[in-house]
């Protein structure tokens, strides 16, 4: 067993280079190759792995064992030992996860020193990034006093660097977090002065390289606060679409970009408005079709079955406790949205009675003593179901 050299750490710009092939493992059609070198960083540290080709081939994946690098392609390849291979890197994805990986570590830096906010765990997603921080809830102001922050380390250029030292040096670093245990050299990155923490990832070599770290928002997460980011070019590109949805939602409103935010307030409120008056018609309307059918000859039967196909669900549900309101077990149905509900005047066990046969049918839902709901994949679901509740409640 070979170690494998570390181009990614030493020649981290390096794109395109030769390797010869120390061990080939794994089927023939999708080898894992290890290398006497290599430029392809391995998944680890929360920072995924890199892709490329090798000998042409598209890399899957890659990973660490021991000192060896393992690179599984996705096709055969001709790769027998001592053969020199071609290696090309997708430095798009380098460069993009290069960037987020640093972002991560001063924002860490930042909600450390500014709220006291450690980084238990980080996250580096396709679209965008998140870290998971102890402390007191974070808020939308103290992420953008944070962005403030970062704001003036990316413009100042501070110098990103990189120590190799044994562990016994370590409390010559200011660490923010705990280094590995058991590694016989390790790495510190740190950002000039701002933090020191023990990573294994690639780095830029300074902050302006970063060129623009946004916070994106912070939520609640198993009593930590998850924040989420982008930085480099996908902040750039998440501030186009913004900006872009900005003018012409502005233009839709006849309004200043500036003027926006009250607009759109002020939309949302009339819609609340509207919305609770059309529900309170929506509730008259039932009303008065359960009074006229309750009216007619004969009275309302019991169980009732009422078909819409113009009315959603909440409607055909208003519907239905309606009538249920008069004395009529109710079974209806919103043929739009392909589901039924039904409402009993008292407890009569309607959840526990339609559960199974929704089921059976295909349907997902539930209810409780008096009330029912259940959506379906089809028509032809929902139709069986109407025909075995209506058995049923008619039993």
């Amino acid at each position: 067993m070979s170690d494998t050299m570390r181009l990614y750490y030493t020649q981290p710009r390096l794109r395109e280079t030769g390797a010869a092939v120390l061990e080939v493992l794994g089927a023939p059609a999708a080898p894992l190759l290890v290398l006497d070198r290599t430029i392809f960083y391995p998944e680890g540290g929360g920072q995924p792995c890199d892709l490329g080709t090798i000998g042409g081939v598209p890399i899957e994946s890659v990973v660490e064992e021991g000192g060896r690098v393992l690179h599984r392609l996705a096709g055969a390849v001709e790769a027998e030992t001592g053969r020199s291979l071609p290696l090309v890197l997708d430095w798009a994805r380098r460069e993009d996860h290069t960037t987020q990986h640093s972002a991560q570590h001063l924002l860490s830096a930042v909600l450390l020193r500014l709220f006291d906010a450690p980084t238990v765990s980080f996250h580096l997603g396709a679209e965008r990034s998140t870290i998971d921080v102890e402390g007191r809830p974070l808020t939308e102001e103290d992420l953008a006093e944070a962005e403030a922050e970062i704001d003036v380390v990316v413009a100042e250029d501070y110098p990103v660097v990189t120590h190799l030292c044994p562990p016994e040096d370590l409390a010559a670093f200011p660490l923010r977090k705990r280094p590995p245990q058991g590694e016989e050299l390790l790495r510190i990155v740190e950002i000039d002065g701002i933090d020191y923490s023990p990573c294994c990832g690639t780095h830029v070599a300074s902050t302006r390289e970063l060129r623009l770290v946004k916070l994106l928002g912070v939520e609640k997460y198993k009593g930590m606060s998850r924040v989420s980011f982008v930085a480099g070019r996908r902040a750039l590109a998440d501030y186009a679409s913004v900006s872009r949805i900005a003018r012409a939602s502005a233009r839709a409103f006849s309004s200043s970009i500036g003027e926006l935010e009250g607009k759109a307030r002020g939309s949302v409120e009339r819609l609340k408005a509207l919305e609770a008056s059309l529900a309170a018609l929506g509730r008259e309307r039932a009303a008065l079709e359960a009074a006229l059918a309750a009216s007619a000859p004969g009275g309302l039967a019991s169980p009732a079955l009422l078909r819409f196909a113009d009315r959603d669900a909440q409607s055909a549900f208003e519907s239905a406790r309606a009538y249920a309101e008069r004395g009529a077990v109710t079974l209806a149905v919103s043929l739009p949205e392909l589901t039924a509900v039904a409402a009993a005047p008292g407890p009569d066990r309607l959840g526990e009675r339609l559960k199974g046969l929704a089921q059976a049918a295909g349907g997902k839902g539930g209810g409780g003593p008096s009330s029912f709901r259940a959506s379906f994949p089809d028509a032809g679901a929902l139709e069986a179901f109407v025909a075995a509740a209506r058995a049923e409640l008619e039993g």
